[in-house]
């Protein structure tokens, strides 16, 4: 079960949308929904296509959640996946987006805010932490980028490494498309892909979590060992 996440100073970790860092947010929308910022809550050829494989298959088999959508799951409803809730998503989605209840960089900020990025771990105040030890401010283009492509399945987050601490290939692989797409959509300047060589390395409590083997490091003393069956 969900614990409940304070939206606002009460929380200490709630970090305001101009203190976290620009490479977070345009990795989030890239991954997330890159039109956030254009549509009234929902990407109608996508929600379309949603509703007729749902229909087809007879459960939420495809979600096609904007950020809008992912907001109001978070803050209103309930997880359990029915019609009827399914309803109360889009009617509220529709209200929230079409009757100015809040500027689209507020709903961005709770959203950062209240989302799961981990076990336990929620908002980004708390994931920053969690996997770097840093500020949302202080984090890397990479480390903003590992952040993003977590969110669909953030407990899952210590199988993206290899048993030596470093990204999988499949990971790395998708690293690399994610850089390439925001740098042909101009959200990346040349000067930002010198991050593309750096590791993604966790420093933060999330680490213990990393299965990586330990190497032996024990010396053999090879002239003892020769005396020892020397005949």
């Amino acid at each position: 079960m969900q614990r409940p996440v304070l939206v606002g100073t009460a929380n200490l970790n709630y970090t305001p949308l101009d203190q976290i860092s620009p490479y977070l947010q345009k990795c989030v929308l890239t991954t997330e929904d890159p039109s956030f910022f254009s549509h009234r809550g929902f990407i109608n050829e996508a929600f379309k296509q949603s509703i007729i494989k749902n229909i087809k298959t007879k459960k939420f088999a495809r979600g096609a959640s904007t950020i809008s959508m992912q907001l109001i799951k978070n803050v209103f409803l309930t997880r359990e996946k029915t019609l009827s809730r399914k309803l109360e998503e889009i009617l509220l989605v529709y209200i929230l987006e079409n009757n100015r209840i809040a500027s689209k960089e507020r709903m961005l900020e709770v959203y950062f805010n209240i989302i799961e990025w981990g076990p336990n771990v929620y908002g980004i105040g708390e994931a920053s932490q969690y996997y770097f030890q840093k500020t949302p401010a202080e984090l890397t283009f990479n480390e903003c980028l590992y952040l993003a492509r977590i969110i669909p399945s953030p407990k899952k987050f210590m199988y993206q490494f290899n048993d030596e601490g470093n990204l999988r290939e499949s990971a790395a692989q998708q690293v690399s498309f994610l850089t390439n797409l925001m740098i042909r959509r101009g959200l990346l300047t040349i000067d930002d892909t010198i991050f593309k060589s750096q590791p993604t390395v966790l420093t933060g409590p999330a680490k213990s979590l990393l299965r990586i083997k330990v190497k032996d490091t024990t010396v053999v003393d090879t002239l003892s060992v020769k005396e020892e069956f020397e005949f």
